[in-house]
């Protein structure tokens, strides 16, 4: 049996002087912990209307950000709330009883994308196709309940009840903004719009519903609201009170908000969390029964506006902890209690001159010079920090602080999986978000006692400032619009968490030593510990090859969960002949998540055939992916 995380020892030095801490876990309680933070968002760019959104999904740029984001871990990210993403549903004509027919092509080909990608949409109702809500307010009470049953009944007749049973549907994105109400929503028009919402969800798939279709139950979240005073926003309002007087009548399942940082940090987060909910039980008792969930956990509004934590590990270090805050709220059992999930809105395409600095999980390129323009993107240590959190386990302890001095402590997260002989652990240490980037004036270590009764093995990875900040190669080189291949090269070969120390532990008692003297805060590190018993790797799947650009390709991969938490890297091999040797075009890299990108300069081809495979934290290989042939057209 691995017994898990016996103690740490805080050794904190000051020279010349030393000063030793003592921190001592006892029995650690483990609970069940549902992976809450694995969903983002983004507002897309252009003119909101059918082909101002059109343009914006199915542009070659938002669509490699997609494969960029969905090429993380398994389970990293799980959903994608895009606001207006009803506006690619085209209105075509009237019936002769005048009820409106629509066209889904353009909807079909987006969501299937995203199946593809193994991502789920969050569907907000929220669009106006052909200004049919606008011209017929009279009839808005049948035209929504219409629109969505119509939507969700062509989603069944294409592919089955069971596609979107990992979907989310959620009511209009905060109603009560100017910028977004665009359909002029009045307190009694979207208390009728609220209903008909529900009704048509409710009604969607026929009224016989065997029990297959009856668990299938699909909710609706809402109210999507910034809730700030009641005269200003008293739409989001309104809905609790309608709601607390009635439960079971209660158009939504799940109550969703909007609470983001002041300051950027992650406490400002939860503490505007903490202070909402309050103040929504007291008046509306009644609704402490609904799951809760933060649509918009960002650090401080305007994803647009540059900031310089925003580019560097900062940023991940920000999301770590109001991931980590949020989880020691939850089981503190107060009124975030029932929080469902939080979301962040950072999948946007940033652009220049603030490639880094916007609140986005990329760095977005936009290479002008070439022929035809391209895309390049470069993963941000935020992105970085996702695949971190993917690599928890099933079960989670209540967080804890390390002190290191009198300002300063460390967040400590530790989760595990398995039982009896095969099992695994996943701890997450978190130094202060808001301290650096900076070297400290003290030295700290940190001594993990381990026991174990069977062979096992280890693996730290790091995010720390400069060695993984790819922003800080950028700006070495005088931060160009235009970076060369030799560039973009360097800034990838920083842009996954640094590999610090593998190896096996092989006795009772074993002791990891973790110094972090000269790492300047902020820094994440993650152990992990893998028994052999636990599953061993299976082979990649579904590998795939897009063009970026002339000679450059993007390559990702699918990993089936649980046999990858003992992962150390990925391997890439390529040859370009079927009677050539195949090469290790990855050697010398860090792979911890499922892509890479390939240049290999101006006289190589990336025509050829392509093969992957893992290793593992015992240095043992799974077998390879299916082998992919690419050829550029």
């Amino acid at each position: 049996m691995l017994l898990l995380l016996l103690g740490v020892l805080l050794v904190l030095d000051a020279a010349p002087r030393h000063s030793h801490a003592h921190y001592t876990s006892g029995d650690v309680v483990y609970h069940t912990l549902p992976h809450f933070w694995t969903g983002v968002g983004f507002c897309p760019a252009g003119e909101i209307n059918h082909g101002g959104i059109s343009a914006t999904l199915e542009s070659t740029a938002m669509q490699l950000n997609l494969r960029q984001i969905a090429a993380l871990p398994v389970g990293a990210i799980t959903h994608i709330r895009i606001h207006w993403l009803l506006e690619l549903v085209e209105f075509l004509e009237y019936s002769t009883e005048g009820v409106p027919r629509y066209e889904f092509e353009k909807f079909d080909k987006f969501v299937d994308l995203l199946q593809e990608l193994h991502l789920s949409p969050v569907v907000e109702f929220m669009a106006n196709p052909g200004h049919v809500f606008t011209a017929n307010p009279e009839r808005n009470w049948f035209l929504w309940e219409h629109f969505v049953k119509t939507i969700i009944n062509h989603q069944i007749a294409r592919h089955g009840a069971a596609r979107l049973s990992n979907w989310r549907f959620e009511t209009w994105n905060e109603p009560d903004l100017r910028n977004y109400n665009r359909i002029n929503f009045t307190a009694e028009s979207y208390l009728e719009y609220v209903q008909a919402v529900r009704r048509g969800l409710s009604k969607a798939g026929g009224r016989r519903k065997s029990k297959r279709q009856q668990q299938l139950y699909r909710a609706l979240r809402g109210p999507a609201g910034l809730f700030k005073s009641e005269e200003r926003h008293p739409l989001c309002w309104q809905l609790l009170d309608v709601c607390n007087q009635e439960l079971a009548k209660c158009p939504i399942d799940i109550l969703t908000y909007h609470r983001k940082g002041l300051d950027g940090s992650a406490t400002e987060i939860l503490n505007g969390s903490l202070v909402l909910l309050s103040n929504i039980y007291q008046d509306y008792p009644q609704l402490q029964h609904l799951p809760v969930a933060n649509d918009e956990a960002d650090p401080i509004a305007g994803w647009s506006t540059p900031r310089d934590f925003q580019a560097d590990v900062r940023y991940a270090a920000t999301l770590m902890s109001t991931v980590m805050l949020h989880w020691h709220a939850k089981l503190a059992g107060g009124v975030m209690s029932q929080l469902e999930s939080i979301s962040h809105d950072n999948a946007f395409l940033s652009y220049h001159p603030y490639e880094f600095s916007q609140r986005t999980l990329l760095a977005h390129f936009r290479m002008n010079e070439t022929q035809p323009a391209h895309s390049q993107f470069v993963q941000k240590p935020v992105y970085a920090a996702l695949g971190m959190l993917a690599k928890l386990g099933t079960r989670a302890a209540d967080l804890e602080l390390v002190n290191m001095d009198s300002k300063h402590s460390v967040q400590v997260l530790r989760t595990i999986s398995g039982n009896g002989i095969a099992q695994y652990m996943a701890t997450i240490f978190l130094s202060p978000e808001q301290a650096g980037p900076q070297l400290t004036a003290y030295h700290h270590k940190y001594t993990l006692n381990m026991s174990i009764a069977n062979e096992s093995a280890f693996i730290t990875e790091l995010l720390v400032p400069y060695s993984t900040d790819p922003v800080h190669v950028w700006q070495l080189s005088g931060s160009p619009a235009y970076p060369n291949a030799t560039l973009r090269e360097a800034m990838r070969r920083t842009q996954t968490p640094r590999l610090y120390e593998t190896g096996p532990i092989w006795q009772y008692n074993s002791e990891l030593v973790v110094n972090s003297a000269s790492l300047p805060l902020p820094w994440v590190m993650l152990l992990r510990v893998c028994s052999a018993a636990w599953p061993k790797l299976k082979r990649p799947q579904q590998l795939e090859i897009v063009e970026v650009t002339h000679r450059e390709v993007f390559i990702s991969w699918s990993e089936q969960a649980r046999s990858t938490q003992c992962l150390k890297s990925y391997e890439v091999w390529f040859r370009e002949r079927a009677a050539s040797d195949w090469q290790l075009i990855s050697k010398g890299w860090h792979l911890p998540y499922p892509s890479f990108q390939y240049a290999p300069g101006l006289n190589a081809s990336v025509n050829g055939f392509y093969k992957v495979r893992g290793v593992d934290v015992f240095n043992e290989s799974s077998a390879f992916s299916q082998i992919v042939e690419y050829l550029e057209l």
